[in-house]
């Protein structure tokens, strides 16, 4: 209410404004959502990020442990339900994940995912998430079991990739050894070659 008096307020007085006044311009933010999502967005999962990107709709959205954040005019916002309140967040307070990437370069791997997933929606591999009503509380929050399910998927993803890491270490480690047995190998042979003249 006082946002709009605020708003009468402010037209009231350039109504009343000297002609001297006419050249000066000025905003009033009375706040609300970034955006208003009526219905809800499909999420995937670029490996690279490893959080749900929205595609389909014409913001930045993306989607971390619980949250949604939207990036809107050069600015960010988050709110635990892809329609409900959002509530702007400085940059620094967003989650390491996310400010990792420029926005560009999750564009690129966001574009790239939808190209695989839009060949064939019925067998795509990738991961995919669609928010809904189900599994919600009354204020569409995530209810106690999609947060449990949620928490499962992080630490399966996290368990994912520190098992490709082992098996990227192991994998050099066994180059390295190759590499170190194949130069023993050729040593060998030129000794050979030398005390056999």
């Amino acid at each position: 209410m006082k946002k709009l008096l605020a708003a009468a307020a402010a037209v009231a007085l350039l109504q009343a404004a000297p002609a001297a006044w006419a050249g000066i311009s000025f905003n009033i933010n009375v706040g609300g959502p970034p955006v208003v999502i009526a219905q809800p967005p499909d999420f995937l999962y670029p490996a690279e990020l490893g959080f749900g990107v929205a595609v389909g709709v014409p913001y930045d959205m993306f989607y971390l442990s619980g949250i949604y954040y939207i990036n809107r005019g050069g600015g960010w916002y988050r709110t635990s339900y892809y329609g409900g309140d959002w509530v702007r967040v400085r940059y620094r307070e967003l989650p390491p994940d996310l400010r990792r990437y420029r926005i560009n370069r999750i564009h690129e791997y966001r574009d790239r995912e939808y190209r695989v997933y839009s060949r064939d929606r019925d067998h795509y591999e990738g991961r995919y998430y669609r928010p809904d009503r189900d599994g919600r509380d009354d204020m569409g929050r995530p209810g106690r079991e999609q947060r449990r399910e949620m928490k499962e998927e992080r630490r399966d993803q996290r368990r994912d990739v520190k098992e490709e890491r082992r098996e990227q270490r192991r994998d050099a480690k066994e180059e390295r050894r190759d590499q170190k047995e194949e130069r023993r190998d050729q040593k060998d042979e030129r000794r050979d070659e030398r005390g056999g003249r």
